[in-house]
């Protein structure tokens, strides 16, 4: 399984793209999961055909996680996408999504490809990989992640405070991304995680090696001197991309990965 981080800022970060990554398997069957506005650039900068991504998986509709759809889909209509696309999204917020997909083409209304829309539950299969979801404590509904692959399981928040449901998911996972917006502990009715609560999750969850991301621009230096001290924690960040099959996840050097930019492990 591989991770390319497309983007790990908040909703109004002026340093990083909005919150998104893409997860490759053995296969080259490809993810994205949500698609904020800053996403699709940062797409076409990796010049990633418009054939290769087959699902985006939205974790919950706010505009940061959702509005660039419709300047992505724009662009594989504009050069001739020809596979279908599967969008897993809640029920609820599909029809807000199917917008976005209209704009991307209004006036016209062929897309030039299939997109089949399916209903986002609490387990399922795609293709050889196996997917469990869970609400997280958020404003809005959102449906953390859990996907296992190639032997290997990430897990992946969206947004919110863990909830009960969302811990049991990260349990073991390999490596998980936990939104941290703040340096300081929040309140426990808040939309958003904090350090002290990852901190916690770390040894509750026994994950192997956990990312924090959505972190407001503010509290980023502070975030970063605490995860020196931390081992097995790292600021996630725009362009890092992880190879899960060739790296040793039992290496408590996870801290090194908030530091330097683009690297490649």
């Amino acid at each position: 399984m591989k991770i390319d981080v497309i983007g790990s800022g908040s909703a109004f970060s002026k340093r990083n793209n909005t919150s998104s990554i893409r997860i490759i398997d053995c296969q080259q069957n490809q993810w994205l999961i949500d698609c904020g506005p800053t996403v699709p650039r940062a797409i076409w900068q990796r010049n990633i055909g418009v054939n290769d991504i087959q699902v985006i998986y939205f974790t919950h509709i706010h505009p940061d996680h959702s509005s660039g759809l419709a300047a992505l889909i724009n662009q594989w209509k504009s050069f001739k996408r020809t596979e279908p696309l599967t969008i897993f999204c809640q029920a609820e917020q599909q029809q807000s999504l199917q917008a976005l997909v209209n704009l991307a083409v209004w006036p016209e209304t062929d897309v030039c490809f299939d997109i089949h829309w399916q209903d986002i539950t609490d387990g399922f299969e795609w293709k050889h990989w196996q997917i469990r979801t869970a609400n997280t404590h958020h404003e809005m509904s959102n449906k953390a992640i859990r996907i296992t692959v190639d032997g290997k399981t990430l897990f992946y928040s969206g947004d919110g405070r863990p909830t009960a449901a969302s811990q049991v998911l990260m349990k073991g996972a390999d490596i998980a991304f936990q939104e941290c917006a703040s340096f300081a502990a929040l309140p426990d009715d808040s939309s958003h995680g904090d350090l002290p609560d990852c901190e916690r999750l770390l040894v509750d969850t026994e994950v192997k090696a956990l990312g924090i991301y959505h972190c407001f621009d503010e509290a980023i230096p502070s975030l970063l001197n605490a995860l020196a001290d931390i081992p097995d924690m790292f600021l996630s960040r725009d362009g890092l991309q992880l190879d899960l099959d060739n790296l040793d996840l039992s290496e408590k050097t996870f801290n090194l990965l908030s530091i330097g930019q683009g690297d490649k492990l």
